[in-house]
């Protein structure tokens, strides 16, 4: 027992990068500047019902207004760290194929995006504690592409699978500040959002967008049914996410009086 130490990993106090790649220093400076001014004065941000997001634990998040080049789940999780009680950090979820384009993949990951891999989100949310996001396409939310995407989702089958809460998150305002013109097919059943002034890109999607006051509402978690097959459970949450959201979005519309101002 004396040799014990020994076999212990090493504290590495100067560590910049951890296990999966986020760099502490520039996920530092990215939520100082760039996501700090889309959350407070850019998209006005504003997270209602946090204390439905779960505390402590690992849960997942199910956000609508996302896709490819959507700056959605990074703007959730600036929200969680600025508006949840316990200032929470959450990991967005991003389709592997993004993280296999030279370039892309490294910037992504030192920002902190994982890829949408079951046995990587579930370590995520059994292991480490932690939350993961992943975004759906508001137009997507109807009961074929719930029973069909959603309940295959790699992250999706892993918070079932573990049994940790399923968190739709509903917002208004991202998805009809600026409307697509045209969507460009990508490989892997994708499109890229064009829109009246250039594509929609990663952070670059900021610019484009006329500034409209975005709201994101928590919705009560949904729990996953042990006694349930992974594959059947799935497909029962997506759908009753896909629903939820859809019938919370209408209740958010109708509620707004403006698109810019509160």
């Amino acid at each position: 027992m004396t040799d014990a130490p020994d076999h212990l990993p090493v504290v590495e106090t100067d560590r910049d990068l951890d296990d999966w790649g986020r760099s502490a220093r520039l996920s530092r400076t990215l939520d100082r500047t760039l996501w700090d001014a889309a959350y407070r004065y850019w998209y006005r941000a504003r997270l209602q019902e946090p204390r439905r997001i779960p505390a402590v634990g690992g849960a997942l998040l199910v956000v609508n207004g996302g896709g490819i080049g959507s700056p959605v789940t990074p703007l959730l999780a600036k929200a969680l760290r600025e508006a949840h009680p316990q200032r929470r950090d959450a990991r967005p979820c991003v389709d592997p194929l993004l993280l296999d384009r030279p370039g892309v993949a490294v910037a992504l990951n030192r920002a902190g995006a994982i890829a949408a891999h079951a046995d990587d989100v579930r370590r995520l949310l059994v292991d480490e504690h932690e939350l993961v996001v992943i975004g759906v396409r508001t137009d997507r939310l109807h009961d074929d592409a719930a029973e069909g995407d959603l309940a295959r989702h790699p992250a999706l089958r892993a918070a079932v699978a573990a049994g940790v809460p399923v968190v739709p998150v509903a917002v208004r305002g991202m998805d009809d500040e600026s409307r697509p013109v045209a969507r460009l097919p990508l490989p892997g059943d994708h499109a890229l959002p064009i829109g009246l002034g250039v594509p929609r890109v990663g952070p670059v999607a900021l610019g484009p967008l006329l500034p409209a006051a975005v709201d994101l509402r928590a919705l009560p978690a949904i729990v996953p049914d042990a006694r349930e097959d992974v594959a059947a459970d799935a497909a029962r949450i997506a759908l009753s996410v896909a629903r939820r959201l859809r019938h919370e979005l209408d209740d958010m519309r109708r509620e707004r009086r403006s698109r810019w101002v509160r």
